[in-house]
């Protein structure tokens, strides 16, 4: 799930990715999100992608950041963001 608007940090956000906990580590989360990516750099203007995550869930902190995303220290409530600058 993602928007098809900017929205805050001016970016284009990325929701949800999910993929059933049976089926997970079979690197088809790297293929949904490059593929997620690729969808998203068509909007307008798409400069920044982010994503936000609560703070305790290192895992996601770590699988966003090995796609490229970046922590600038940006937060969205109680949840961090990271960007992607494409």
């Amino acid at each position: 799930m993602f928007n098809s608007i900017k929205e805050e940090l001016d970016s284009y956000w990325i929701y949800r990715i999910m993929i059933d906990k049976k089926y997970q580590r079979k690197g088809l989360g790297v293929i949904a999100l490059k593929k997620l990516i690729d969808l998203m750099t068509t909007l307008p203007e798409c400069t920044r992608i982010a994503v936000g995550y609560q703070p305790k869930n290192v895992a996601t902190h770590k699988f966003y950041s090995k796609m490229g995303f970046y922590d600038y220290r940006d937060r969205f409530g109680k949840e961090m963001a990271i960007i992607l600058k494409i």
